[in-house]
């Protein structure tokens, strides 16, 4: 009696985090099915991850490229490969207790582990809220936005980098805005430093938001500089976490730094790491042999080709198709795939809608708030800008156009979106403008995917 008392004080007390709670169980349930029961190969590059933690779990240190890794497209040498890294030594851990447990049951061990990835990520998704949005009930939107948003809950279940990345994001962009805050500053600053520095070695895209971030944290340690310092390091916790940064930073260096020093770039090329026969048998140098123009697009050439000039592409090209990427599954699948009409119109209708809003609601928004939104912002345009020279190699065919890649920001853009509308002075539009952004995601989110799995998509499942 005394535990059903408690528990029921708890649920008076703390309704939101109750609600939130639920949201994350029914997340976790969609995502475990999706884990046990789901095909192999449907989840985009599930193939080459599960390659590539196989091929470091053979060592402790950096296994050599070969014949079989290069194919993907993808090369050891000089790239950050902490998610295959981490992987291995799961591997390693469950053969230790099972040595002969087979590839499909290592495949589901290792998705199970990236459904975990994901419930600390939407974790971090509703902590970031509580920091930013002042209001119990509207720091559920974000984390309920994000756990209908299909493409993010399919890929959890599934074996794929961008799941870590996502966590370290997050947990980094939290501690960030803790930092600015004025909570535990020099804590917090080098708590969110050391996650974004790990996610810059499970993905090179990471890098924007890395440098985002420090830009943003550099100006405010100037202009508040007389509240912070005196900075005391002589905190044994505080020593700690310097360490742990400065062994990433070296780590880092060793990844980017040597690649700018000897190659002039972040991620250099093939041909300049392995031997010719390696990159040539790559997937990715095939597909750019069949696909790609024979010279390089200029932007004027594109226009009078008929393709969108680059205003076009920013403000109507790029959001639609980054939504269908984002709403469909998997990444390279079109929205239509599933939902009996187009909901796609009615998402882009609530993103410009919600853009207009804020023009008015934002007059004087505070420095945490211009920091989300110009990292955000910032993150945003270099995808951009990556995609349309993409486009411009093979002639608009939106290659290497994944929604997933905007996820390290999409916390960020759920908490401004709900910031806009908490904001929108109109209390029937704020109303009406919930009720259908609730609805919407509902309906287009992971409730219609189940629905009719049976009949579209039973092929994906066993």
């Amino acid at each position: 009696m005394l535990i059903i008392q408690q528990l029921r004080q708890f649920v008076k007390k703390k309704k939101p985090t109750v609600v939130f709670i639920l949201m994350a169980v029914i997340f976790s349930i969609y995502a475990f099915y999706i884990a046990l029961h789901l095909q192999p190969n449907i989840i985009p590059d599930e193939p080459a991850h599960f390659l590539f933690s196989k091929h470091f779990s053979t060592t402790w240190g950096i296994p050599p490229d070969t014949m079989e890794t290069s194919y993907w497209g993808w090369h050891i040498q000089q790239n950050p490969f902490f998610y295959h890294w981490l992987n291995g030594r799961f591997i390693n851990l469950i053969t230790l207790f099972n040595p002969l447990i087979s590839d499909q049951e290592i495949l589901i061990f290792l998705r199970i582990s990236n459904v975990l990835f994901s419930i600390g990520t939407i974790t971090f998704c509703y902590l970031l809220s509580v920091e930013v949005i002042k209001h119990k009930w509207w720091q559920l939107l974000p984390g309920f936005l994000l756990t209908n948003t299909l493409m993010f809950v399919f890929l959890a279940g599934g074996l794929n980098y961008d799941n870590l990345a996502n966590l370290l994001s997050f947990g980094g962009l939290y501690f960030f805005v803790r930092a600015l805050k004025h909570k535990s500053f020099l804590k917090n600053s080098l708590v969110w430093m050391i996650l974004i520095s790990l996610a810059t070695l499970v993905k090179f895209t990471i890098l924007p938001l890395a440098l985002a971030m420090g830009i943003s944290w550099s100006v405010f340690l100037i202009l508040e500089r007389n509240q912070i310092f005196p900075l005391y390091l002589k905190d044994l916790k505080i020593f700690i976490l310097l360490c742990i940064l400065f062994s990433l930073f070296i780590g880092n260096f060793l990844i980017y730094g040597i690649n700018l020093i000897r190659y002039q770039s972040i991620q250099p090329s093939c041909i300049d790491i392995l031997d010719q026969e390696y990159c040539e048998s790559s997937r990715f140098y095939i597909r750019h042999e069949e696909k790609a123009l024979e010279n390089k697009l200029s932007v004027n050439e594109s226009v009078n080709q008929g393709f969108p000039n680059p205003i076009e592409y920013v403000t109507n090209v790029w959001p639609r198709l980054m939504l269908l990427r984002t709403c469909g599954i998997p990444g390279h699948e079109g929205y239509k795939v599933y939902s009996p009409i187009n909901l796609i119109d009615y998402f882009q209708f609530l993103l410009y809608s919600t853009i207009m809003i804020a023009i008015f609601v934002f007059r004087k928004p505070s420095f945490l708030l211009i920091s989300l939104i110009g990292i955000s912002c910032f993150y945003t345009m270099i995808l951009m800008h990556q995609n349309y020279q993409s486009e411009l190699v093979y002639g608009f065919l939106h290659y290497a156009f994944q929604g997933r890649y905007i996820f390290p920001v999409i916390a960020p853009i759920f908490i401004l979106f709900t910031k806009i509308l908490k904001a929108t002075p109109s209390k029937y539009l704020r109303w009406a403008i919930l009720i259908f952004t609730i609805g919407l995601f509902i309906y287009g989110g992971p409730l219609t995917f189940i629905l009719k799995w049976d009949s579209v998509f039973s092929s994906w499942f066993h």
